[in-house]
């Protein structure tokens, strides 16, 4: 028995120490012989006998300690002990980095209305907002104080026809304007009555007596000679007023065969032009055919403003003449014109269309003589 006990104990010496195992229990030597037991890495040696079978061997030297096992496995929760005393309050931390905002939660039930707070300080001036709707139209105010006259305005689209007004009053004559080209000459008119004859005047002194004059052959040459230099005069006077007469419409003006048509720019009434024309020696353009009535729409369309013609029928209405008294020749009427609207339209104007409408004499249109 003895020498088993120290058998045992040189093999737990001879085990080599750098081999870690978890405990085992070899095999018996004898039913009634010690076990061997082969130990981990003890941490104060090897145990000693369990001294039920013998005597307690003496207690062995520490021994080296060995290598850390490895870690085992986690074994089951114990029980929670009893709560331990309430520990000191620690010290306050630093403070930490702000969360993410969270989820808005529900709305809560709306609380009742608190008691009215005290009136506040006025606050600065707002902006002007924006305009607003145009209000009602007000009633018509007192008739204020007549302004200067303005510029003259582009002549707008024809209106409807007005009412007729009552007749003005007679303007003062106007100052004699400047003296115009010379007019074609006129028809010859009819020859005056014979005067009668004059008081006898008393005899006059006997002149000295005159050279022997040439023979009559001699006179009918100079007079041929005479009418050769007139007829060359008279072509060059004709040139020189074919030139003239480019030079005066240029360029507010329309040349078709032998009349020129010229317009100044000036607007008034119809009396008030046909007076502006007799003083420059011409009248109130009248056209007599189509290619005349095309010259006064060009300036017409140029000027964009309507022209009065030398037109009327003021001696007896519905019967419209020329300003000398002869019968239309031409004419060019709207459809449904002339109508003499509301009683008033003896006068006739001319369109950029180059079409004619009867129209009241107290209207103002664009100068447009006729020389």
């Amino acid at each position: 028995m003895l020498v088993l006990l120290t058998f045992c104990a040189l093999v737990s010496q001879v085990s080599p120490a750098t081999t870690p195992a978890p405990q085992q229990v070899m095999r018996n030597w004898d039913q009634h012989a010690c076990s061997l037991v082969v130990c981990g890495p003890a941490e104060k040696g090897l145990p000693g006998r369990d001294g039920r079978d013998g005597i307690q061997g003496p207690k062995g030297e520490t021994g080296e300690q060995g290598l850390q096992g490895p870690r085992g496995i986690v074994g089951v929760p114990g029980k929670m002990g009893p709560i331990g005393p309430v520990g000191e309050k620690g010290s306050q931390g630093e403070k930490g980095p702000k969360g993410d905002a969270g989820e808005m939660g529900p709305r809560g039930i709306r609380g009742l209305q608190g008691p009215p707070g005290s009136s506040g300080p006025s606050g600065p001036q707002g902006q002007s907002g924006p305009q607003g709707q145009q209000g009602v139209k007000g009633e018509t105010g007192p008739k204020g104080a007549t302004g200067m006259q303005g510029p003259q305005g582009n002549t707008g689209a024809p209106g409807p026809k007005g009412d007729k007004g009552s007749v003005g009053e007679r303007g003062e004559k106007g100052d004699v304007g400047a003296r115009g080209l010379q007019g074609a000459a006129g028809a010859q008119g009819p020859e005056g009555r014979t005067g009668s004859p004059g008081s006898k005047g008393d005899k006059g002194s006997m002149g000295e007596r005159g050279t022997k004059g040439d023979s009559g052959l001699s006179e009918v040459n100079l007079m041929k000679d005479k009418v050769s230099t007139l007829e060359g005069q008279l072509k060059a006077l004709q040139a020189s007023f074919s030139k003239y007469q480019k030079v005066a419409v240029f360029p507010s003006g329309q040349i078709v065969g032998n009349k020129v048509f010229v317009t100044s720019g000036y607007e008034g009434t119809f009396d008030d032009l046909k007076q502006k024309c007799l003083q420059a020696g011409g009248q109130l353009a009248a056209p007599r055919n189509a290619a005349e009535n095309a010259a006064i729409q060009q300036i017409v369309v140029r000027h964009n403003k309507s022209v009065f013609l030398g037109i009327t029928d003021i001696q007896t209405e519905g019967k419209f003449k020329y300003l000398n008294g002869d019968a239309l020749v031409y004419s060019n009427w709207l459809p449904g014109e002339p109508n003499n609207d509301k009683g008033n339209e003896n006068c006739v104007e001319v369109y950029v269309n180059g079409k004619w409408n009867d129209k009241s004499c107290g209207e103002k249109r664009l100068l447009l003589c006729e020389f």
